[in-house]
């Protein structure tokens, strides 16, 4: 089914691009465009974390470079558009072979069917978002991979799309869109997902308002609503509610242990799949006389950890840390229960409630643009900081310095990273 697909696109794709170049070829046109990045990045990683005693547990890399373009090419005839964007990437790690890749975020065919009728077919990175911190209702975005060393924007555009086929209709105030994102051996992994959205913008209080609809694994509905206040301040509401969770937090005690028998466990899934989790996101944006733009935000994740859930993840961990420590003969098992708790960390919304500050400024200094981002776990105020600045050195040269900070108690969630901060150097090249 994938390689038919591939070859039914590639030779659309091919017979119509080169008929128009030879029948109309004044009527055939192109975009190129792209970025290349050399990013060197070192972590300073934690000499005895709970999650990785020792550093034995996990081996993790104290540097890594990455050299990688970001390369877009669009090409249009008459009511036909070819939208790519395609990311080589080569990996240099510490502790790992060097390795490329060839990632694909977004190579379809758009077709204008009529006036404000489109359909598309191919991979596409579909994004349609209005909140920063975190995005309740990217439904197809769910557990993509990103690069946190990246500012939110940019780890939206940077991302491996889905394979679909859709079509979108505009009317005066409403937009109606539909994709369906099939399941594709070896190519795409997740089964069968369908995602309806309407979009209403109410002209008479500036407001842009967005249902949608998604079936797949973990079904739900979201709202999406950006409000322009003045020219200063946007408000927006972003959420969702899910039926049903993939989060791993049940912790169950099999044994309690005894003598020569060590206590063991179980780690499940939530059980309950008919139960509704929402995910909200309110916050907004407020740009300064001087430039300065602050964004807030609070988000409430009903799929996280609760305090009696979360104290029973952190006992497996303390328990199985000490285990190993103490070089029993049931080293072995606790070594595996830990890098089964490290699986389960994901440093971002691991609990239920948080807050999220970003504090930018592309104007104050000449060629300077420079952001702090805070991201505060409200249940154990631990947290995470991510100051960056970008300097224009030249009319398509930019250098980049950013850090992730984590801070809080051994114990919480931000505490529990592998590494205390990294610092990254960007070199960005436009052309």
């Amino acid at each position: 089914m994938r390689k038919l697909l591939l070859l039914i696109f590639a030779a659309l794709t091919v017979q119509i691009f080169c008929l128009a170049q030879h029948v109309y070829p004044q009527e055939l046109n192109y975009a190129f465009s792209g970025i290349i990045y050399e990013q060197p990045s070192y972590f300073n990683i934690k000499n005895d974390g709970l999650l990785n005693p020792d550093n034995e547990i996990l081996d993790f890399s104290e540097w890594t470079n990455r050299l990688y373009g970001r390369i877009a090419l669009n090409i249009y005839y008459r009511n036909i558009k070819l939208i790519s964007q395609t990311r080589p990437a080569y990996t240099v790690e510490e502790t790992e072979s060097d390795e490329f890749k060839l990632i694909t975020d977004d190579a379809y065919l758009d077709i204008s069917i009529g006036e404000g009728y489109f359909l598309y077919i191919g991979k596409r990175n579909l994004r349609d978002v209005v909140a920063y911190g975190v995005n309740p209702t990217d439904f197809l975005g769910e557990n993509k991979e990103v690069d946190f060393t990246k500012r939110e924007e940019e780890r939206r555009v940077e991302r491996k799309g889905n394979y679909v086929i859709g079509g979108e209709a505009f009317f005066n105030n409403v937009t109606l869109s539909v994709a369906y994102a099939p399941e594709l051996d070896e190519w795409q992994d997740e089964n069968d997902r369908v995602l309806l959205r309407g979009n209403y913008f109410a002209e008479s209080i500036n407001t842009d308002m967005s249902l949608h609809l998604y079936h797949g694994d973990i079904p739900g509905i979201g709202f999406d609503i950006s409000s322009t206040v003045s020219d200063n301040l946007v408000l927006h509401v972003e959420s969702a509610f899910r039926e049903g969770s993939e989060q791993k937090k049940t912790i169950t005690v099999l044994n309690q242990g005894s003598g020569m028998i060590p206590r063991t466990y179980a780690i499940t899934g939530f059980e309950d799949d008919d139960e509704i989790f929402p995910h909200i996101v309110i916050g907004g944006s407020y740009t300064f006389g001087d430039g300065t733009n602050v964004i807030c935000e609070y988000i409430y994740n009903g799929d996280g950890y609760n305090s009696e859930e979360w104290d029973e993840f952190t006992d497996f961990v303390k328990f199985n840390n000490d285990t190993y420590k103490s070089n029993s003969m049931f080293k072995g098992l606790a070594k595996g229960n830990l890098a089964e708790a490290s699986e389960m960390m994901n440093f971002r919304e691991m609990r239920r409630n948080y807050v999220f500050v970003r504090f930018s400024n592309s104007t104050l200094i000449e060629d300077i643009d420079s952001q702090l981002v805070f991201m505060v776990n409200v249940d154990d105020f631990s947290f995470l900081t991510f100051p960056s600045v970008d300097y224009k050195a030249g009319e398509n040269t930019v250098v980049g310095l950013s850090s992730t900070i984590f801070a809080g108690e051994d114990d919480s969630e931000f505490g529990m990273s592998y590494w205390q901060n990294d610092i990254t150097l960007t070199l960005k090249q436009y052309f």
